[in-house]
């Protein structure tokens, strides 16, 4: 849930200029500060640490020895050219960029960007994002390189609503990023291999499968139940779906402007950082995908 701060992983242009920029958009959306984070790799000679922009002597050696200052001065240059009202704040440090964005993450919404598509459509997800994902206990979005922002949106925000305490929470995110867009949110819960009385259940005319949706609708009901209450100007429509959850949630993607969704659904290993459901839909998103923990809350 966006909080008190937006923060961003500010890398290459070609990895980050997207999520920079939908980051910037978020940020303005809720009424909060940007925090720019660039992580720049260790380099002889020079602590780990914070860069202080008073500190000529480290700032020199980055310069002549990286692209870090020139590349978080050209993230900063287009937040503030498109956004010149949003308070933005440029941090420089010297270490590993997944401890460094978790240093950065308390009431925040932590921004990763991804690579480009591979030939089976699929993002690649580099060590940062996914690093990050896995380990953050705030919210975090990984946003896609063609993920829309300003223009031309859906009105939708989609959430994977299972029962579970990450789809709690992940309801009330979703909500909460609604409102600030004004769009509206489809709660989807998919259901596969259902065995009644000996006899697998298929086919939509069946009364068992009827009672199966019923029974798929009461648990969504249940976890939305604070988001409903909490955010009631917020139009919560359910989806229940019986099929595979990823195709599903990755078609829903297609025309949402957000996805959002729990690090571990009900079939999550405990010991699990990040499931294999968060994984792949993170992989194939069209749209940028916010992943909760229960502890965000």
């Amino acid at each position: 849930m966006t909080k008190g701060s937006v923060v961003v992983g500010v890398d290459v242009p070609g990895t980050s200029g997207d999520a920079v920029r939908w980051a910037a958009h978020t940020a303005a959306l809720h009424g909060v500060p940007l925090k720019l984070v660039h992580a720049a790799d260790e380099v002889a000679g020079l602590p780990g640490g914070v860069v202080d922009p008073e500190d000529t002597t480290t700032r020199d050696v980055l310069r002549d020895n990286t692209e870090a200052l020139s590349t978080l001065q050209q993230a900063v240059g287009e937040v503030r050219a498109t956004f010149p009202d949003l308070p933005v704040e440029p941090v420089e440090v010297v270490g590993d960029a997944v401890e460094v964005l978790l240093a950065h993450q308390q009431d925040a919404l932590l921004v990763v960007g991804t690579g480009h598509r591979n030939a089976l459509s699929e993002l690649i997800l580099g060590s940062t994002s996914l690093g990050v994902a896995m380990h953050a206990t705030s919210p975090v979005a990984v946003v896609p390189p063609d993920a829309r922002h300003e223009g031309d949106p859906h009105g939708l925000v989609v959430v994977a609503v299972d029962g579970s305490a990450d789809s709690v929470v992940a309801a009330r995110v979703a909500c909460h990023e609604a409102r600030a867009r004004g769009a509206r949110v489809l709660a989807v819960n998919t259901w596969g291999l259902e065995v009644v009385g000996g006899f697998v259940v298929t086919e939509s005319d069946q009364e068992e499968f009827a009672a199966l949706q019923e029974r798929q609708r009461q648990q969504v009901e249940q976890a939305l139940a604070s988001a409903r209450r909490d955010y009631p100007e917020v139009e919560i429509d359910v989806d229940i779906v019986h099929g595979k959850v990823v195709p599903t949630l990755l078609d829903r993607s297609a025309t949402a402007d957000l996805l959002v969704l729990g690090s571990r659904g009900l079939a999550g290993f405990a010991g699990k950082l990040l499931g294999s459901v968060s994984q792949r839909v993170l992989r194939g998103s069209a749209c940028p995908v916010v992943i909760v923990k229960a502890s965000a809350s």
